[in-house]
């Protein structure tokens, strides 16, 4: 008779924890991209119109965009330039 031997759920923890650190932060900027790309999606037309009107709002909703484009082009730099916190 052949059995087959299953990881147990503490050693799939354990070799998900030792796993190549870039493996996570790179899923981590591809989880971060998808949620901020589908939050600007939804809400960026809804924000222009919303504040169409007012130039200071406008500036306002502009650079919290940029400011969400910012975070997402360091998340992606230090993935890529290999640096840990």
């Amino acid at each position: 008779m052949s059995t087959s031997t299953t990881p147990s759920p503490a050693a799939s923890a354990r070799a998900a924890r030792s796993s190549n650190p870039l493996v996570r932060r790179l899923a981590l900027c591809v989880v971060l991209t998808a949620f901020n790309a589908t939050a600007v999606a939804k809400f960026a037309r809804v924000l222009y119109l919303a504040t169409s009107h007012h130039p200071f709002q406008q500036a306002g909703v502009t650079l919290l965009f940029a400011a969400l484009l910012g975070s997402l082009a360091r998340i992606w730099f230090i993935t890529f330039s290999g640096r840990t916190r």
